[in-house]
């Protein structure tokens, strides 16, 4: 039997039934993981010298403009609601502020340490899913700590002198806060979306969103500073795949695998920066490294078991 709002398939086993997520939605994760990844080097490269509020707001701006392009074409078009604007604020709002915090973050640390920090997002929505009533599950919190500690170990090369020397960064503090806001975006992805189309729903979101990020830019600049040619390249990649695409595709996968699922794949992040380094000939690669990749990968699968998510 076919679920079309869910996009899963449902058969009954035993008088119940089990819910299988459709592997698509499965697959778009691996990309969204993959689009993010590469983000991080490209920030990392056209933040010196910028404002991350201006920065930030060009890349929502082009965002808006791709999703603004679709409009015409979506069948159940309609107006918003007044009070369907504080919806869109709060989903638009936390997704611009993780990206105004990861712009300033990357001006004081590394993209390899921003990743890293990345990978509490599935600790951070669990503990934010509980202040709303969700229950936490012993299973999942074992399997994310034991994640997040072959993470260290993959960004300390499997040092131990090293993990202990370790001093956090401001510039970590920031991005840490960012991660706060892109756990908040996760979950309210998830409880306020309503029926209407997700062109519409990502649409009305980036606006929100960009319209503050321009009020801040002008107060902070005086004016709204254009950045040099140079950074367009790195602007376009960030506002197509990597605001546009992956913003779409967490509309489209959250509501099908639920936060816990989604998040989990926050663990592929880090794996996807060392491959995306190494092939660009940024650094080597170093085997003590590979069983902590493994460790991750291993994570991600046990997190989209029933039996771990509880979704």
């Amino acid at each position: 039997m076919r679920d079309e709002s869910s996009d899963t398939v449902t058969q009954p086993i035993d008088g119940h039934l089990e819910v299988n997520t459709a592997p698509k939605a499965h697959l778009w994760m691996v990309v969204f993981s993959v689009i993010i990844a590469g983000s991080f080097p490209v920030v990392a490269a056209i933040t010196p010298g910028h404002d991350p509020t201006v920065l930030t707001f060009w890349r929502f701006f082009a965002a808006t403009a791709v999703f603004g392009l679709m409009l015409p074409f979506v069948k159940d078009f309609r107006l918003p609601k007044w009070k369907d604007w504080g919806r869109y604020s709060v989903v638009g709002g936390s997704y611009g502020f993780f990206f105004i915090l990861m712009f300033q973050s990357l001006k004081e640390t590394s993209p390899l340490n921003t990743s890293t920090i990345y990978t509490t997002l599935p600790l951070m929505t669990m503990l934010l899913d509980r202040l709303v009533g969700e229950p936490v599950r012993l299973r999942q919190l074992g399997i994310l700590s034991l994640s997040m500690a072959a993470t260290l170990w993959v960004i300390f090369r499997g040092d131990i002198d090293r993990m202990l020397e370790f001093q956090v960064s401001r510039g970590d503090w920031i991005f840490f806060l960012g991660t706060i806001c892109l756990a908040v975006y996760m979950l309210s992805m998830k409880k306020m979306q309503r029926d209407e189309s997700k062109i519409c729903f990502t649409f009305y979101s980036l606006l929100i969103a960009t319209l503050a990020l321009l009020v801040a830019a002008v107060w902070r600049n005086h004016g709204l500073p254009v950045p040099d040619a140079g950074v367009w390249l790195g602007i376009a990649y960030l506002a197509g795949p990597s605001t546009a695409v992956t913003f779409w595709i967490l509309q489209h996968t959250t509501p099908r695998l639920g936060p816990s699922r989604v998040v989990a794949y926050t663990f592929l992040t880090l794996s996807a920066v060392a491959a995306l380094e190494w092939g660009l000939g940024l650094s080597s690669p170093q085997w003590i490294v590979l069983p902590g990749i493994a460790i991750t990968l291993l994570a991600v699968w046990l997190l989209q078991l029933d039996a771990v998510s509880g979704q």
